[in-house]
């Protein structure tokens, strides 16, 4: 808990809380067979409005406090979406939309001014999100058995994320602290990406276009920045960025290739670019404002930088 009420504000809302719950909207629209629906609503001014269009699906949305709107859509069969917006949540939003069977999502968000916009279209697809505040993301799928897990703390100056994924059974996991930006994009199948990033105003913006290509990344201190993409398939970039102000970008265009870059100290600035196929190139910076470029291109090319 971030923090209670003041005793005679809570003595009040306790007091007026017959009439502060009959602000509370709650709209439910069914059609099809074996449908469930569920919302339950304390507090003052929250909303939820549930659709399902199919048969089997399951949708659950539980408000409290003040202000809280969830949006929950469904198309197909099988599908469920469980929405909780807890006795800490105000202002918070979430929009779920999914079309296919047997789809899932789960959203909790806790905190302040949390804003959450996710759709799954297709089979098999899970999007697992949690918000501690002052959050924005955005998750869409197109596909079949693609997952995300996301986690955001913005709690002092916010936090963004955007995640697409198109094509079968691509995995995002992304843990995002305060003041991150981050964009992340694969299109193809069986990508992964395992994101943590807890730097202070850090941004990641990467794509993977292909199949079976991995990115692994840690990002913390402040004011660190990643770019680039792969596009190939059997591609692998590691990245780790520690203490303050380093830059890097890798740019894969092939197969089979591995980049692996870690700035552990501050002000670096190191760049891959690989075009081929089973290159491999690795820069470690340990001393500070050091600057570093590889380039390849070929196959079966190596080289390793070591700046310290």
């Amino acid at each position: 808990m971030r923090s209670r009420l003041p005793l005679f504000t809570l003595a009040v809302l306790l007091t007026t809380a017959p009439y502060l719950y009959a602000d509370n909207r709650t709209l439910i629209e069914q059609t099809g067979s074996d449908n469930s629906a569920s919302a339950e609503q304390t507090g003052v001014l929250n909303e939820a409005v549930i659709r399902q269009n199919g048969s089997g699906n399951d949708a659950s949305v539980a408000q409290f406090t003040e202000s809280n709107l969830a949006t929950v859509v469904q198309v197909g069969s099988g599908n469920d979406v469980a929405v909780y917006q807890g006795p800490e949540s105000y202002f918070a939003t979430a929009s779920v939309y999914q079309q296919g069977t047997g789809n899932r999502a789960e959203v909790d968000q806790s905190w302040y001014a949390n804003d959450l916009k996710l759709s799954s279209v297709g089979d098999g697809n899970f999007i697992s999100a949690t918000q501690q505040g002052f959050a924005q993301a955005e998750a869409y799928q197109i596909g079949n058995d693609n997952s995300v897990t996301l986690t955001q703390d913005g709690v002092y100056h916010g936090t963004q994320l955007a995640v697409y994924q198109v094509g079968d059974n691509n995995l995002a996991n992304i843990d995002q602290g305060d003041a991150g930006q981050l964009q992340l994009a694969q299109n193809g199948n069986r990508n992964s990406a395992q994101i943590m990033q807890n730097t202070l105003f850090g941004e990641v913006v990467f794509q993977q276009l292909g199949d079976d290509n991995r990115l692994a990344l840690e990002q913390s201190g402040r004011g660190n920045g990643f770019r680039g993409s792969s596009v190939g398939n059997g591609n692998d970039v590691e990245l780790v960025q520690l203490f303050d102000g380093n830059q890097a970008s890798v740019v894969q265009t092939g197969d089979g290739n591995l980049a692996d870059i870690r700035q552990l100290a501050e002000y670096n600035e190191a760049r891959i670019s690989q075009v081929g196929t089973a290159n491999a190139a690795a820069i470690t910076q340990s001393a500070a404002s050091m600057h570093a470029v590889i380039q390849q291109s070929g196959s079966g090319n190596q080289a390793t930088i070591v700046q310290q």
